[in-house]
């Protein structure tokens, strides 16, 4: 994989780490598991198929969880921390096509502030969600953020380019949403 389309694979993956923690690091543990990246040494566990099993199920719990009015808060606010961890794991093994010595700080530096700041949009549209619609609506923008989140992963493995284009495109809109929300929910008397 040429080094552009790794980078941006990888941050692809980061910035999918904001919508859903588990699935980018679960994709890129199948992808390391089905190839022959070459991981950081620190990071050979990641192809290693309990890795899948754990990070698979994890994903599927947290998939699940997310569609349950009140637990989507709970995981929104436990994954404040753990989602930009994931987000540097999932582009490191991608960024380390790119520099081998500053993998793990190239992930740190963009992919967890790139996540961070995805998480933050998705929770306040959540919160604006909850003060509108009582909850209601929480679980079609969860399966909203379900595809968005599998689309993005399976176009950056097929045009990395692409996808991250395409991300910067939706980060814009969801942001843009975001504060729509936010607006219409001080707007709600009471």
């Amino acid at each position: 994989m040429e080094a552009l389309s790794a980078a941006a694979l990888g941050l692809v993956l980061a910035a999918c780490a904001g919508l859903r923690a588990f699935l980018p690091i679960f994709s890129a543990s199948v992808a390391a598991w089905m190839s022959e990246m070459p991981l950081p040494p620190a990071m050979e566990w990641l192809d290693q198929p309990q890795t899948m099993v754990i990070f698979g199920v994890a994903t599927l719990l947290e998939i699940l969880g997310d569609k349950v009015p009140l637990v989507d808060h709970v995981l929104d606010s436990v994954q404040v921390v753990s989602k930009p961890v994931l987000a540097a794991l999932a582009a490191t093994p991608f960024l380390y096509q790119v520099s081998p010595e500053f993998a793990v700080g190239i992930g740190i530096v963009l992919g967890a502030p790139l996540a961070l700041g995805v998480h933050g949009a998705k929770a306040t549209a959540r919160v604006g969600s909850t003060a509108t619609t009582g909850g209601l609506g929480n679980p079609v923008l969860s399966m909203l953020e379900d595809v968005a989140a599998v689309g993005a992963i399976v176009l950056a493995f097929l045009a990395p380019l692409l996808a991250l284009l395409l991300v910067a495109v939706l980060l814009f809109a969801l942001f843009r949403f975001a504060r729509r929300i936010r607006r219409l929910a001080r707007r709600q008397p009471g």
